[in-house]
């Protein structure tokens, strides 16, 4: 006859082992396996058995002062009341929650992740601050070194309208002096040029220095109106209609600034292509649980298809001489590939174009 596991004896004569004891031994063979998983890690991290008592600790965790007695082990709400708080679910529940505190007379935001495991669970913190700054550095690198890139093409941008400047005051020194006329069509050419010099260094200043607002949550359609609004301003606008599609709850964590600022470029370009007249229809929308995606469509005469791999490069314009810096699709791009997301165009000739922008979705924290 077969027995089971559980039965109270065997042909050895040896008792079984309970179903209680083996989970316990299986608990405790996983929580030595972890241990040196844990050691290994960079941020604080601790191990926490069924009963919610700490069995183990890493060096980064024992520098905030929480120490293992296998003899008297202490409770989370003992060892870390703060993070036992912020904790509300059970050792059960995966958690993710984000704490403030103060540390040396500064504000510390940290992130506290609970996961359970068999016959436990596992808590790990991490610093979001200096996660933001690590960031923060990043992101100035890689806008430095697009600005480096850039650079390798202002001497040529500049050299144009300086010889145009030059040329034009040799034409009026030469000129008679009571020719009025050639003076004032002299003079515009002159500052026309100088106002492109100084639009380009404009935008590469803008684009070189890390901006002074931090991120935050924004609403997308809102900074879609406000683009509008100065878009409307502009000499070349006329007679557009816009159709715009919101979603209240399309919210990004981003700098509002930059983000108006690509915005701008894009509905100004729209409007510019058109002639100042036409349709621009915008749809704001979710595709799915992480993203927000803004659709700019327009009906002017598109894209060239040979032109549209170059549309973020830097100098690179459709528009007549003098008309544009060719920047700002290329910082338009950089600062959405800085907030995570993409921008992409669409175009068929004659049928206008589209432009996509996608940003991850902000969510509220806990």
């Amino acid at each position: 006859m077969r027995r089971s596991l559980t039965s109270s004896s065997n042909r050895s004569g040896k008792q079984p082992v309970s179903q209680e004891r083996w989970m316990r031994n299986t608990g405790s063979l996983l929580h030595h396996a972890l241990f040196p998983v844990l050691h290994a890690l960079p941020w604080p991290a601790l191990l926490m058995d069924e009963e919610g008592r700490i069995v183990c600790a890493n060096r980064e965790m024992e520098r905030r002062g929480v120490r293992v007695d296998p003899q008297c082990p202490r409770s989370l709400q003992e060892a870390l009341p703060d993070y036992a708080a912020a904790l509300r679910g059970g050792l059960g529940e995966a958690q993710d929650v984000r704490l403030t505190r103060q540390v040396e007379a500064q504000e510390v935001v940290e992130r506290v992740w609970l996961r359970p495991i068999a016959s436990g669970a596992v808590l790990i913190v991490t610093d979001e601050t200096r996660l933001h700054e690590l960031e923060t550095e990043h992101a100035q690198t890689v806008r430095l070194a697009s600005l480096g890139f850039m650079l390798a093409g202002v001497c040529h941008e500049i050299s144009n309208p300086l010889a145009a400047i030059h040329s034009m005051l040799q034409t009026l020194q030469s000129a008679p002096r009571r020719d009025p006329e050639m003076l004032e069509r002299g003079l515009a050419s002159i500052s026309a040029n100088v106002r492109r010099i100084l639009e380009i260094s404009r935008q590469l200043s803008a684009f070189s220095r890390a901006s002074r607002e931090q991120r935050q949550p924004v609403g997308v359609d809102p900074v879609i109106e406000e683009a509008l609004a100065l878009v409307r301003h502009e000499r070349w606008y006329r007679n557009v209609t816009v159709e715009h599609h919101k979603d209240p709850a399309a919210v990004v964590h981003a700098n509002p600034r930059e983000l108006l600022q690509v915005f701008f470029n894009i509905l100004a370009n729209a409007v510019q292509a058109m002639g100042g007249q036409g349709r621009i229809l915008i749809t704001t929308r979710r595709p799915g649980e992480e993203r927000v995606e803004v659709m700019i469509q327009d009906d002017g005469p598109g894209i060239r298809p040979e032109h549209l791999p170059k549309l973020f490069d830097p100098f690179f314009s459709t528009k007549a001489s003098g008309e544009g810096t060719g920047l700002g699709l290329t910082i338009s791009n950089e600062i959405i590939h800085e907030h995570g997301g993409r921008i992409r165009a669409e175009s068929t000739l004659g049928k206008g174009a589209r432009f996509y922008i996608e940003l991850p979705l902000w969510r509220r924290p806990g």
